[in-house]
């Protein structure tokens, strides 16, 4: 006769195939059940008994059996269950150590990165502590503001260098520290307004970041200083609400505002716009690496060709966000950076280290929620957020 034991471990299925059948037992199969969701039911071993009349009957009815047929060859009485026994606990032994010494690996790794931690701010307090004291305090600020160290670092070693002994006052330090900051700081050139065709700026970012409130900023600021050709172009027509948001600005504005749906759109929208000086595109934001988005975002610079294209990123985003958000946008052909929500950064760093890591200058900086909350980015402006 055969019969299948199903248990949690071969360990298990030897045990009861030893209580139900003793020493009679040979045998023939044993696997594990890849795909049991059953924890009691991770293994089956299979048996053949030495002689069907003799074979005693099973401790417990049904548990984990069943009948497949009769086997009536002699067979000579075997060992294989109790080697089987012993070969799996072996197994067991050798996996407990192995978990033993894994374990013990781990807390050694976990020591050795505490030491490693401790001796990186070690080492921050003594380059701290080796700066002349009168520069401490600038060098607070810096970092308290999100500056990399090594980035503080470098402008504190230019800054002694315009500030001998006998000339450091706090007044003097922080004046040469402003102008090395704003030597530092990538700014964009300012754009300039033509005849024959308009001035376009096409906005791009993450969901969130702000896109369609620098434009209506800038919409309002060119009114505003005496610039009634400005239009917008917005490309958000599926975000619920966006595209009314925007026609109710551009009608209390009176400023034209168009809505294409897809770049097919682009020639003949732009064409009735050629009268204008300067036309601002919005467009619909997305989480980063979606990569429908960025073949959208694609299609439509090279069906509107646009004179600049803007990264609108928030300043409060982490320093590893922003950076991963620039290595996506850039390949979207960025070659400028929008900062929104200075006011509500305490950070402000990435003012000055995003744009020199990228080789991708700073053009304009929201800093508020009203209408004219809005600056073109200056280097002396940024140098005075740093040091605040």
């Amino acid at each position: 006769m055969i019969r299948k034991y199903r248990a949690g471990t071969f360990s298990e299925a030897f045990q009861r195939i030893k209580e139900d059948v003793g020493p009679d037992a040979v045998i023939i199969k044993q696997q594990e059940l890849k795909n049991s969701k059953n924890p009691s039911e991770q293994v089956e071993v299979t048996i053949t008994l030495e002689d069907l009349a003799e074979m005693p009957a099973p401790s417990k009815a049904g548990r984990g059996t069943q009948s497949l047929g009769t086997y009536t060859n002699k067979i000579a009485r075997p060992t294989e269950l109790q080697n089987a026994i012993k070969h799996d606990k072996a197994i067991s032994d050798r996996l407990a150590l192995h978990m033993e010494d894994m374990l013990s690996e781990i807390k050694t790794l976990r020591e050795e990165f505490a030491a490693t931690r401790s001796d990186f701010l070690e080492g921050i307090r003594v380059v701290r502590s080796s700066i002349p004291k009168e520069f401490r305090s600038v060098s607070e600020i810096l970092h308290r503001n999100g500056l990399p160290a090594q980035t503080v670092q470098d402008l504190l070693a230019e800054v002694m260098l315009h500030c001998p002994v006998n000339s450091r006052e706090e007044s003097h330090i922080k004046e040469q520290m402003k102008k090395t900051l704003a030597n530092r700081i990538s700014i964009a050139p300012r754009p300039r307004l033509r005849k024959g065709r308009p001035l376009t700026q096409m906005f791009i970012g993450p969901a969130g970041a702000g896109k369609s409130g620098i434009i209506t900023k800038l919409a309002g600021r060119a009114t505003l200083t005496g610039n009634p050709n400005v239009a917008i172009v917005t490309t958000d027509c599926c975000r619920m609400g966006a595209l009314e948001q925007m026609e109710a600005f551009a009608a209390a504005a009176d400023i034209t505002l168009e809505a294409i749906n897809s770049p097919e759109g682009v020639p003949e929208v732009f064409e009735r716009l050629r009268d204008k000086s300067l036309v601002l595109v919005d467009t619909a934001g997305r989480s980063l690496k979606n990569e429908e988005y960025e073949e959208e975002i694609s299609a439509f610079y090279e069906a509107i060709h646009p004179d600049e294209m803007h990264l609108v990123l928030p300043l409060n985003m982490r320093d590893h966000d922003l950076e991963k958000a620039v290595e996506v946008y850039a390949e979207l052909k960025a070659n400028r950076i929008v900062f929104t929500k200075q006011d509500e950064s305490c950070e402000p760093g990435a003012l000055l280290w995003l744009p020199l890591k990228f080789e991708i200058p700073l053009s304009y900086i929201g800093n508020g929620q009203g209408p004219d909350n809005i600056v073109s980015a200056e280097k002396e402006i940024i140098a005075e957020w740093l040091l605040k």
